[in-house]
């Protein structure tokens, strides 16, 4: 699994162009782990997963090759794309999209729920 793993994070980084180093610095881990990682060598920390995921737009289950879940829901499909492509978002959009959430909530997205 941890070629696998390289191989994704190699194929997103350069996607992304970001670097090692800069990969590194967004993860909260050091060049040599990503080094590592990228090498197979070694496999992060459930918590340093997560940040590269994050910081390579995606989710852990994408990089370990494991089945995302969730995305066979409207909720899932929305995260899974969020976290793949919401890092090419400008703040107009981020901020637009957070926005739209929020005022589908104000105005009654919660309806069908009991209290």
């Amino acid at each position: 699994m941890t070629a696998a793993l390289g191989d994704r994070m190699r194929k997103l980084m350069q996607q992304h162009g970001i670097n090692q180093s800069q990969l590194a610095a967004r993860a909260g881990t050091t060049q040599p782990n990503i080094s590592k990682y990228l090498a197979g060598e070694r496999e992060p920390a459930s918590s340093t997963l997560a940040n590269i995921a994050t910081a390579l737009h995606t989710t852990s289950e994408y990089l370990l090759g494991l089945p995302e879940s969730n995305t066979d829901t409207p909720f899932g499909t929305i995260k899974a794309y969020c976290a793949r492509h919401g890092g090419d978002l400008s703040e107009e959009e981020t901020r637009d999209l957070i926005m739209t959430l929020l005022t589908a909530r104000e105005q009654g997205g919660h309806q069908g729920i009991q209290d």
